[in-house]
């Protein structure tokens, strides 16, 4: 009887492990349709396609051109799931997601957003881009990771305009009601990624910011592995799991031989 308990409670706790890292496979499976959809779109486009997603782009940039509110309290309920605005490439911590306009729930749930009242991704002078993403969702982990980014890393975003490499300057927190969380400055393109903080109390904004500067690389490179929590439970889990199988094969073995 304690034996079959012993095996209950290691089950439901792999169990409970696993979900997240199941979850979240799912989830990147469904972002990198939407990624390689994207990526595809821009690598085969054509010289007047690739125009006329710039001035699509600069169409949405007329029309976003509100204040900048806080997403995770006012979030846009428009969400076309149809072509992102570019996508968001931060290797350090092996992310890359489309983004999208707005900061809906529709959005943030799967992907990142373009904060309402920011300029769209262009890559020029006197631009600021806020993009956003949740922390600390089940199974999906988004911008989870952003505090791990420092001050020299880089990050990336691409679109029509081609790719863009950020150098990151700093890392500020600002509380939820900040009205105005990030400046243009006239000499400079930047981007700003942000998302909730302290975890799971979500009081203020992590803000790490990056201007712009010349590609070091011809594509983005590939991200690093990042082991959370229940990466490492995992793996443990897993190792228990293949000892004790094995110690069960060689006990029943001993047995049938009537070693035992």
């Amino acid at each position: 009887m304690r034996k079959w308990l012993a095996i209950l409670i290691f089950c439901l706790g792999l169990g409970v492990i696993g979900y997240p890292a199941a979850n979240n496979l799912v989830t990147g499976w469904r972002q990198e349709g939407v990624l390689s959809a994207y990526k595809s779109q821009l690598k085969t486009a054509s010289a007047s396609q690739l125009r006329a997603l710039k001035r699509a782009l600069q169409r949405q940039e007329t029309v976003n051109k509100r204040q900048a509110r806080d997403p995770f309290k006012t979030g846009t309920e428009r969400f076309l799931e149809t072509t992102p605005l570019a996508l968001v490439a931060i290797p350090g911590i092996d992310v890359e997601l489309p983004v999208f306009e707005g900061t809906s729930e529709k959005v943030l749930q799967k992907y990142a957003g373009l904060v309402q009242g920011t300029d769209m991704p262009q890559g020029k002078k006197n631009q600021h881009s806020l993009i956003t993403a949740h922390r600390g969702l089940t199974g999906n982990q988004l911008f989870t990771d952003l505090w791990r980014v420092e001050k020299g890393d880089r990050f990336y975003l691409k679109n029509a305009y081609g790719m863009m490499t950020y150098k990151v300057t700093g890392a500020r927190k600002v509380k939820a009601n900040t009205s105005r969380p990030i400046q243009r400055d006239a000499t400079k393109n930047q981007v700003t990624l942000m998302t909730c903080t302290p975890y799971m109390i979500n009081t203020h904004r992590l803000l790490v910011t990056g201007h712009k500067i010349p590609n070091e690389v011809e594509k983005i490179p590939e991200g690093k592995l990042v082991w959370d929590w229940y990466k490492v439970m995992l793996v443990v889990l897993v190792g228990i799991l293949f000892v004790w199988g094995m110690w069960a094969v060689i006990r029943y073995n001993h047995r049938a031989k009537g070693e035992i």
